[in-house]
């Protein structure tokens, strides 16, 4: 319990004295910051995390601009991971879009993120109000699938999902791809599921993709099987068949190592660990780099409990991303990104 005179003078003094203000989401981390309200708190800043400091307008537009991938399409303005949500990515202006690919049992690749670890992915429950996993099931079954309209991971609202209810559907990656190849933008696929390497290169080079497509998962085994199947290389020396590792938790004495050993092109670190010393450490082992967001749960839990110096992926937040140097972002809010250039 805080009881010191000060902290009641700085709760009395703030603008507006209702209850509801004051312990509104940017008064909550004003407290948080004086006080370490949350036992969860790590940092205080983004910018502090991720060292760097927070850049000028000017100083942003005298930076490289970032690839821009949108996380599961464009999720804010559809809903993710469907062909109209990437269909978004293309009319905004992105490099490429991101998506989650699972083999079903009847054969078929679909495009899904569900719920579950990495380890069991896939699960149905708040994604479709289904029990099970999404490989329980054919596609036939899973096209008629409905989303969960009030699930707060879905950012483009309930009203989107239950007004288009034909564009809320699970699609094959064929189609996908089918949807992206006209439009020229890279594809980066992460394997989400067992099984998926062989069936996913057959079908990209099947529609004569391979330039337009890449290759993550948090399954390193994965691209490294990719790597073991197709190693060609341009003149250039860079990959033909590109793949990135992705990480979550990072040790910084072991995660380029880790890439290195199975052979990618790429490595993808969550935002909030792409710090300017990581980035730099990528690139001089030769290797490309991409920050990735969370999907919108994790993103406000980490600004109600971590960093009051951003917004919900507001350009406050990108531009320090900019600021790391990293080569790629992929973000929920691609459009946001791309109008800051």
């Amino acid at each position: 319990m805080l009881e010191s005179t000060s902290s009641t003078n700085l709760i009395s003094s703030t603008p507006s004295t209702t209850l509801d203000n004051v312990i509104s989401l940017p008064d909550f981390r004003r407290l948080n910051d004086l006080f370490d309200l949350s036992s969860h708190v790590q940092t205080k800043s983004l910018a502090r995390a991720l060292n760097v400091d927070p850049p000028s307008p000017e100083i942003i537009s005298t930076m490289p601009r970032p690839k821009i991938v949108g996380h599961r399409g464009s999720m804010y303005q559809k809903l993710e991971n469907t062909r109209q949500s990437f269909l978004q990515c293309a009319r905004d202006g992105c490099d490429g879009v991101e998506l989650d690919v699972y083999l079903l049992k009847c054969g078929t690749l679909v495009v899904f993120h569900g719920g579950g670890s990495d380890e069991s992915p896939g699960c149905l429950r708040k994604h479709c109000n289904i029990e099970g996993s999404i490989l329980d099931f054919t596609y036939e079954e899973c096209s008629k699938f409905n989303f969960n309209p009030y699930y707060p991971e879905f950012a483009c609202g309930h009203d989107f999902i239950t007004n288009h209810p034909n564009e809320c559907r699970i699609p094959k990656l064929e189609d996908v791809l089918n949807d992206m190849k006209p439009t020229g933008l890279t594809v980066k696929i992460e394997l989400k599921g067992e099984g998926t390497v062989e069936p996913v290169l057959e079908l990209v080079e099947r529609l004569d993709m391979v330039d337009q497509c890449q290759y993550s998962s948090f399954k390193h085994h994965l691209i490294a099987r990719v790597r073991e199947l197709r190693s060609q290389k341009k003149e250039d020396g860079s990959h033909v068949y590109r793949t990135g590792a992705l990480f979550e938790d990072v040790d910084d004495d072991d995660f380029i190592n880790r890439a290195n050993k199975v052979g990618a092109s790429e490595v993808h670190l969550m935002y909030k660990q792409c710090t300017s010393e990581r980035v730099t450490a990528i690139h001089e082992a030769g290797m490309d780099s991409m920050a990735w967001m969370c999907g919108p749960i994790r993103v406000n839990e980490d600004l109600a409990y971590r960093f009051y110096d951003v917004g919900d992926e507001d350009e406050a937040m990108y531009q320090l991303l900019v600021a790391t140097g990293v080569r790629t972002m992929c973000v929920n809010k691609p459009d946001v990104l791309v109008n800051m250039f």
